[in-house]
């Protein structure tokens, strides 16, 4: 932890976590994003702006990381346009103070004003499972965040799928892979099941160590290292670069 802290960050990253379906992991996803990124970089670096109305991240990264600042801006229909246009303003901010993260936990939903918000981001991290029930809501969305990147004629942001509650040694997703091979999106590693990470997960990181939770560890180290790589150090934009890419879907790391 304490070597890849010296390194910093030298332009800013605004990451969303969003998906129209419900019940999926986002604030989970959010939490454990957070708690991997203070391991790597300053946590004062790092603003996570909790847009559900359930407050989840508020509530558990408050108690467990309160180095780690957090912004409860509710969307909701009352509070829509107001607390769009607030998170829009943070993610300005940010984007002038080289070294910082802002993480977007986003509601479930179908806002398109919401969505055009999201599509600001630099990447969007869409966790889901591998049943149907999720994977057909998932696919809608992504078409709908490809559809506004392609009315804008952008690049960003960086879709990546998050596998969630994956049964352990499932190393098949040829499924989930074609239904996205049309899509411009990218499989990030797998996760068992986010909730677990969050339950071992409830302390310092020392108490995090002397867990026995080994999957729940593994998972967050892998998602950690992944983010690390391909987000902070920029290697997705590397890889886009090459123009070479025989499929939209990049394999899983």
């Amino acid at each position: 932890m304490g070597a890849n802290k010296s390194k910093i960050l030298t332009g800013a990253k605004s990451i969303f976590v969003a998906n129209v379906k419900g019940g999926v992991g986002k604030s989970t996803l959010s939490i454990m994003l957070a708690r991997s990124l203070a391991e790597r970089m300053p946590a004062q670096n790092i603003t996570v702006i909790d847009t559900d109305l359930q407050r989840t991240a508020t509530e558990f990264l408050s108690k467990s990381n309160p180095e780690i600042n957090v912004e409860f801006l509710p969307i909701t229909p009352a509070f829509e346009n107001t607390n769009i246009s607030l998170v829009q303003q943070f993610i300005k901010q940010i984007e002038f103070r080289p070294g910082h993260v802002a993480i977007v936990d986003t509601p479930a939903g179908s806002s398109q004003r919401l969505w055009n918000l999201v599509a600001e981001g630099y990447c969007v991290l869409i966790p889901t499972t591998l049943s149907n029930a999720d994977l057909y809501p998932t696919e809608n969305f992504i078409r709908s965040m490809d559809k506004v990147k392609a009315r804008y004629n952008k690049s960003y942001p960086h879709l990546i799928v998050c596998p969630n509650k994956i049964p352990f040694g499932q190393k098949d997703f040829t499924v989930m892979a074609e239904r996205l091979k049309n899509h411009d999106v990218v499989i990030g590693p797998p996760l068992r099941d986010l909730a677990s990470v969050r339950h071992f997960y409830n302390g310092k990181i020392e108490n995090w160590e002397k867990k026995t939770n080994t999957n729940a560890q593994t998972d967050f180290k892998q998602f950690g290292s992944f983010i690390e790589k391909f987000v902070l150090y920029e290697e997705l934009d590397k890889i886009y670069s090459k123009n070479n890419i025989p499929r939209n879907v990049v394999p899983i790391r």
